[in-house]
């Protein structure tokens, strides 16, 4: 792979970009400000520092990385497919839906691969749970507990939290967007999720336009009870899946990416991972995508999924 592009030059974007160089040392990565902002300095692991979108197609990337905020990912995605590049756009798709039918609409005579980054399906516990849900280890599934919270001034500490996409509402922001890794999972383990009710709150704490703090109550096809809640107050971070069922109960810790099962008529198991570390799963993310561009076997979330989780939340709101 000679050329990349990746649109956007936030946190995100400096991730892939470092990813990109340890997987592809050969290749030249060129980049460009989501807004097609004038930057003077070459941010690292840069090659070329683009001017626009137009200048990047002119270069003729073969596979691109859209990093932008959501509210850009579709208007981004879009210019990429129409110049057949392969894109992997950052979750989640777009901001809404709507959007997101109609880019798939839009897709729809074009081959070029295209999917959403919603890395947390590249984790080995994540993909252990899969397996132990399809296994049925638990008979009947009662409960489903879902957890996400980490306090939004630490995620990014060289920036003010209250200038990020994740506290601006026209940039996609919001615990139910930017905690959407969650709602893909729940419902790549147990869907389709039907949401019952619903509570978005804004905190006084961090004084924001968005929702910071969310409830949900959905059902499965079988009806189990989903309880998922995403906050952005935590100041210890918290992460995990609890499942209870017939035959007993999996905790699954996503923080310290440890599997725990405990079932009736055998000792307790402790699944973990030791020297897997969080960059890993980007990093597969990246090589499955390259195994789609290049008709290798390949495990990527195609724009279909993506959109469901969108659905999905359009429907949360709905209820809230």
């Amino acid at each position: 792979m000679q050329r990349v592009a990746v649109i956007g030059l936030g946190n995100i974007s400096h991730r892939h970009r470092r990813n990109l160089k340890v997987l592809y040392p050969e290749s030249k990565i060129i980049a460009v400000s989501a807004r097609e902002e004038v930057i003077k300095e070459l941010p690292e692991n840069v090659d070329y520092l683009a001017s626009s979108i137009e200048e990047v197609l002119s270069l003729k990337p073969q596979l691109a990385v859209v990093a932008s905020p959501a509210n850009l990912h579709l208007n981004h995605a879009k210019r990429l497919i129409k110049a057949d590049v392969p894109c992997l756009i950052e979750k989640p798709l777009s901001i809404n839906y709507e959007e997101a039918e109609e880019f798939i609409n839009f897709k729809a005579g074009s081959q070029i691969p295209c999917a959403v980054g919603y890395c947390l399906r590249y984790m080995p516990t994540a993909l252990k749970m899969r397996q132990l849900i399809k296994d049925d280890v638990l008979g009947e599934l009662y409960n489903i507990s879902i957890a996400v919270g980490q306090y939004l001034p630490e995620w990014r500490k060289n920036i003010d939290y209250r200038k990020t996409v994740s506290a601006q509402k026209q940039l996609g922001g919001g615990a139910l967007l930017e905690l959407s890794h969650e709602l893909d999972y729940a419902n790549w383990l147990f869907g389709p999720l039907k949401p019952l009710h619903s509570v978005l709150r804004s905190s006084k704490k961090l004084n924001l336009d968005v929702e910071d703090l969310v409830d949900v109550v959905l059902s499965t096809k079988t009806g189990s009870l989903v309880n998922i809640h995403l906050d952005f107050l935590q100041c210890t971070p918290q992460r995990y899946c609890t499942v209870i069922g017939a035959n007993g109960r999996i905790h699954w810790d996503l923080i310290a990416n440890t599997i725990d099962i405990s079932l009736k008529h055998r000792n307790d198991e402790l699944i973990c991972f030791k020297d897997w570390q969080a960059n890993d799963m980007y990093i597969d993310m990246l090589k499955d995508f390259h195994n789609w561009c290049t008709n290798k076997q390949h495990s990527a979330i195609d724009l279909e999924q993506g959109a469901q989780t969108l659905k999905l939340i359009d429907n949360i709101r709905a209820i809230s």
